[in-house]
């Protein structure tokens, strides 16, 4: 079941109404990024003005959530909502969740709240109540303000317009193959041959039930199969949860030291029949209710054989296979940020502030670091050129208008300081705690760092100069020295720099940057001021809550964390005594729920410091740790090399350096991986990489960083190049059409000044009453086919560019004996075991990265 955006209110008054007061009844379940904690921030502050208790609990992974499934979920009376945030949208949710009987009392209903794409069609059309509930209308939620729902239950996932919009395709077949009979395929296989007396396919409603893989890569069942609702269903368990049996399973196999223990993270689309009776065909014949007046007979339709109804409906079956099928099959994207679906809530119940209003900028504007900034659909044109919008900045320009309508300007500040160029970094008032758009620098952090050190490290700026090397660092200098800078001032702290420098920074920059390629290095952001305690920008928020959650105190343990270094583990190993080996493996057992305990720690750090200026800037010094480690890290791997080209991707793998700690986690080695694929992506272009050569492909690229406390490397693949690279084809193509439409409308125009019939031209009159007929007869219908064909094109390429390595990821889990997990809520993110790592990156390199 999903809720549409008209509806958020209505499903928060439908929580308000069944949540108790008195006791816990709602869960919140955050996934550890900067989006999901400003997501839980904002629903937190709505709960509390109505009075409702609520529980946080921060969810490293899909094991930590079958963890607290076990101790917060299961057999809890008094729970009535789970509310997942930031995770879930991936997976059938009901299959890690016991979310109670349909109909009982203990029944639990699970709101999904998630970014991430593609969803599983599980939760959206068949997590919900059934088809007979009022309030259900085609797997959205009807009714006005208390029609969300007649009592709690389901699975409801919010619709940030890409279900109602884009998914009418999957649901018809989601459906369709849910009210398909039971049939047996091998029975009747001989019947695909013949194929002489097929009729047209009969139209068929249903939807489909669809397996997750197991552990040791079969396929199972997240349910007993439906049955038609007069037979009664004889395969439940005293407990009536067959996802129990499967998960003990996974907790055995996983206990056992299987091979794999990769968590599925998309359906891999083995279709189960349910049975529903449904005649195909009608065998009455006609009725002659006329009997005075004798009239011809219609001859009876002929009725088909039980082999020709078996064969057509598993062609039909086929069909509605495939297109679920190819949604799976395009890889993974992003929608719309969380934070931003939870201020909509806000607005629609009127509660929107200042405060819930930064909180979702902070967590829209924190996507860029992690590449979420996909394009939402074909490119438009501005003033003459052709552009493509992303979902964050169709957010961001809704965020902007809501900053000036809840912050309105000064009437008794002078123009004057209104038009001042300079960066903000100091509040007008003791009192002022405004949100502001202002002219930002795409540096790291310029109000808390020198001006060189922001641009040093400026993930854009540095790759366009190509930093990492000695003529890029020059390159810098010069760009410098033309805006007539000096590094003594460059260097010291902004605040401290000349104001005549800082107030000419922005006119400087946008006139002598272009000469370097770097376009567009001014943009629009946002920035707020706690009085005199401190200002900050929307982007230092989201690097400074980043580097407390993927840094933390771990950049200050070292390599060796707690208890036994990795050096001491590989010691006992290599002793060869079978103590010494259990002990490891204890000891890594031990190692993976202390990291998970640091993970949870730093969630609540940057919890609690979202909502505290002093504690923000505390953690300024690890948010530039953070970023220094990556510059000297991928400045390394460029200068020596280690950056290897295969056959579907290219390879970069950190096994050594002072930095190697800060990237066991996923999401500081996914801002290496961005940084990586930037700079080979501005080596290509400068070496004329568009000219048919291979690197014209833009390879995707895999990082590899090794993890010493648990002798496993953490693997993580981006397709940003190819992404980029889908963009730049649509542009071109736009660009190429739009100036040809500007040559015909320039010689029409010139042929109408001289007299001429623009049909006829210079050509003969009987050739221009040809084009004139045609153009009569067939032009209107070739221009609507011209154009439904160019918008199927644009959408083509746009899914050409996604992400497919969470595919590859499974397929290679399940046909090598690699021991692999995935456990990340980042689905192209997967952990193998040191000396498993040559025979995954070899499986892997046969697989396709890119849709």
């Amino acid at each position: 079941m999903y809720i549409p955006r008209s509806l958020f209110s209505s499903a928060y008054a439908h929580l308000k109404a069944n949540a108790h007061f008195a006791t816990s009844s709602i869960l919140i379940l955050c996934a550890l990024d900067t989006d999901s904690i400003c997501a839980t921030r904002i629903l937190t502050s709505l709960l509390k003005r109505d009075y409702i208790q609520y529980q946080i609990k921060p969810i490293a992974g899909y094991q930590d959530l079958e963890r607290v499934n076990v101790s917060l979920i299961r057999g809890n009376e008094a729970l009535r909502f789970v509310i997942c945030l930031g995770l879930g949208g991936l997976i059938d949710i009901s299959a890690f969740l016991d979310l109670g009987d349909a109909g009982g009392e203990t029944e639990v209903e699970c709101w999904i709240i998630d970014g991430r794409r593609p969803w599983n069609l599980e939760n959206i059309y068949g997590g919900g109540k059934g088809d007979d509930d009022p309030s259900v209308r085609g797997g959205a939620v009807e009714g006005g303000r208390h029609g969300v729902g007649e009592g709690i239950g389901g699975i409801k996932c919010f619709d940030d317009g890409d279900i109602a919009d884009d998914m009418g395709k999957q649901a018809e077949a989601f459906k369709a193959l849910m009210e398909m009979p039971e049939m047996d395929d091998d029975s009747d296989s001989s019947d695909d041959d013949d194929d002489n007396q097929d009729s047209e396919d009969e139209e068929a409603g249903g939807g489909v039930h669809l397996v997750l893989d197991s552990e040791d890569g079969s396929s199972q069942t997240n349910g007993k199969k439906r049955k038609s609702s007069e037979e009664p269903d004889e395969s439940d368990d005293e407990d009536g949860s067959h996802s129990r049996a499967r998960r003990q399973r996974r907790d055995s196999d996983a206990s056992s030291g299987a091979s794999t223990s990769s968590t599925p993270i998309v359906n891999r689309h083995t279709i189960l029949s349910h049975g529903m009776n449904r005649p195909l065909a009608s065998s009455s014949p006609p009725i002659n209710s006329d009997i005075g007046s004798p009239t011809p007979q219609l001859p009876a339709p002929r009725q088909l054989s039980t082999k020709q109804l078996r064969r057509k409906l598993r062609r039909l079956r086929q069909k509605h296979t495939t297109a679920i099928s190819a949604y799976y099959a395009q890889g993974t994207w992003y929608g719309e940020p969380v934070s931003s679906l939870l201020y909509a809530l806000a607005s629609d119940l009127g509660r929107e502030d200042n405060d819930i209003l930064w909180l979702s900028i902070v967590g829209v504007c924190s996507g860029e670091t992690y590449g979420r900034t996909i394009s939402s659909g074909p490119p438009r044109a501005i003033a003459g050129n052709w552009i493509v919008d992303t979902r964050e900045e169709q957010v961001l320009a809704i965020l902007r208008d809501e900053v000036r309508r809840l912050n309105p300007p000064d009437i008794t500040t002078p123009p004057n300081q209104n038009q001042s160029t300079a960066l903000q970094t100091t509040a007008k008032s003791p009192n002022d705690t405004a949100i502001r758009i202002s002219p930002e620098f795409r540096f790291m952090m310029i109000r808390h760092w020198s001006l060189y050190d922001a641009m040093l490290h400026s993930s854009y700026l540095g790759t366009k100069l190509h930093i990492w090397s000695e003529h890029g660092k020059k390159r810098l200098h010069k760009l410098l020295a033309k805006m007539g800078f000096s590094l003594a001032q460059c260097k010291q702290s902004y605040t401290h720099m000349d104001m005549d420098l800082k107030r000419s920074l922005k006119e400087k920059l946008e006139r002598y940057a272009p000469l370097y390629g770097l376009d567009g290095i001014v943009k629009a952001g946002f920035v707020r001021c706690w009085g005199w305690r401190g200002c900050l920008s929307a982007a230092d928020v989201g690097y400074i809550i980043g580097g407390i959650l993927e840094v933390g105190r771990r950049g200050e343990l070292g390599t060796s964390g707690h208890g036994l270094s990795a050096a001491a583990m590989a010691a006992a190993i290599k002793a060869g005594n079978m103590e010494a080996r259990e002990i490891s493996e204890e000891e890594v057992r031990r190692q993976e729920d202390l990291e998970v305990e640091e993970f949870v720690e730093n969630f609540w750090t940057a919890f609690d410091a979202l909502e505290d200026i002093e504690a923000l800037k505390s953690h300024l010094p690890t948010a530039l740790l953070l970023h220094r480690a990556i510059l000297r890290t991928g400045t390394a791997l460029i200068e020596k090399r280690q950056i290897k080209p295969l056959r579907a991707f290219r390879l970069a793998v950190v096994r050594e350096g002072p930095d190697l700690p800060i990237f066991t986690h996923p999401n500081a080695l996914t801002k290496l991986s961005i940084w990586l694929s930037e700079a080979i992506m501005e080596q290509e272009r400068e070496r004329g990489a568009g000219g048919g050569s291979r690197g014209a492909k833009h390879l995707p690229l895999v990082v590899a960083s090794l993890n010493e406390r648990r002798d496993v490397y953490t693997i993580v693949g981006t397709a940003l190049g190819a992404q980029v690279e889908a963009m730049r084809r649509i542009v071109r193509r736009k660009g190429r059409e739009i100036r040809k439409k500007e040559r015909e409308e320039k010689k029409k125009r010139l042929l109408e000044e001289e007299g001429l019939d623009p049909l006829e031209g210079d050509e003969d009159d009987e050739d221009g009453e040809k084009k004139k007929k045609k153009k009569e007869e067939g032009d209107e219908e070739d221009s609507e086919e011209d154009s439904d064909d160019d918008d199927e094109d644009d959408e083509e390429l746009m899914k050409g560019g996604r992400n497919r390595f969470s595919i590859a990821f499974q397929e290679v889990a399940n046909s090598t004996q690699a021991r692999i997990r995935i456990d990340s809520f980042e689905a192209t993110v997967v952990e193998v075991k040191k000396e498993d790592l040559a025979g995954f990156l070899e499986s892997l390199s046969f697989k396709s990265v890119v849709g």
